[in-house]
């Protein structure tokens, strides 16, 4: 009985010396190792800061990945410094954690699935952080905040922040491929001169191509413009039963599309309400009034 006790008393003993030195060394561990993660994310930052090896979007998006890689490589030093010193060899740490990762691996496929649509997706260059996408046919788009091998964060227009796991993007529309094509229209009445509409929309485009001429995509070679504003023309005849559709196009930089797009709306509004253009609406209220005069 005297031998059981004391076996005990023996089992819940704490060697405080022992556990001192053991939390220190996992501390000093946790404290290296997010410390030369942060000096290598600083170095490589000030490095793409200096230079200009790669476009922005690149330098970004490698940022992105190593930021949120080096979270779990953090992680995982910890883990092994926290683990190691019940493990006699260092050799049998990793064989026991292989055999661990496989059978977590059985029932983690979703996890396995995501992080291997992530490796694809970043080494294809598929995606890039600040590229304009939309995602598995969702009504609403928006551009690439954070890239990494498990999921991206995508901000949407209206300001929502949305997460999404790699391995649930079955489809995904990339507007944001180093350019982006604005391409606006307008309707207006079957009664307005169509003459006058092209003239309108002429002088939109000169005056587009003057504001925004730091938006406009240039071909690297020669310097000139891919495509400066101009008239599209007549889109459609048809556009039954409301009216004519004209369009004006221009190629810019895929980071300037919104700030292009939102600019070339603001002027095709204000240039159509300073010609006193025929809208659709129009032309229905004038026919509805010729009907209830007829009566």
């Amino acid at each position: 009985m005297n031998e059981l006790t004391k076996s005990i008393i023996n089992f819940f003993e704490i060697d405080w010396e022992s556990l001192k030195d053991y939390f220190l060394s996992l501390c000093l561990t946790a404290v290296a190792a997010y410390l030369i993660i942060a000096v290598l994310r600083f170095l490589l930052h000030q490095f793409f800061k200096r230079t200009r090896l790669l476009d922005e979007k690149k330098e970004q998006t490698i940022e992105s990945v190593v930021k949120n890689t080096s979270n779990y490589v953090v992680f995982v030093v910890i883990l092994i410094a926290a683990i190691k010193p019940f493990v006699g060899d260092l050799k049998e740490l990793i064989l026991a954690g292989g055999i661990i990762a496989a059978v977590i691996g059985f029932g983690a496929q979703k996890l396995i699935n995501d992080l291997l649509s992530g490796m694809f997706m970043i080494f294809e260059q598929t995606i890039q952080k600040g590229d304009f996408v939309n995602i598995n046919g969702e009504p609403e788009a928006g551009t690439v905040e954070e890239l990494g091998f498990r999921v991206v964060k995508i901000r949407l227009i209206n300001g929502k922040l949305v997460t999404i796991p790699n391995g649930e993007i079955r489809k995904m529309v990339n507007g944001s491929v180093e350019k982006r094509r604005v391409f606006e229209s307008i309707v207006v009445s079957f009664n307005e001169n169509p003459r006058r509409v092209k003239e309108l929309l002429q002088e939109v485009c000169d005056e587009l191509n003057a504001m925004h001429k730091d938006y406009l995509k240039t071909d690297k070679l020669t310097g000139e413009y891919v495509e400066a504003y101009q008239l599209y023309g007549l889109h459609s005849l048809d556009v039954s039963p409301i009216g004519y559709k004209f369009s004006i196009t221009a190629t810019v930089n895929d980071t300037d599309y919104l700030a292009a797009s939102q600019g070339a709306k603001e002027l095709l509004a204000q240039k159509i309400y300073d010609y006193g253009i025929l809208m659709p609406a129009q032309q229905i209220v004038l026919q509805q009034s010729n009907q209830m005069q007829n009566s």
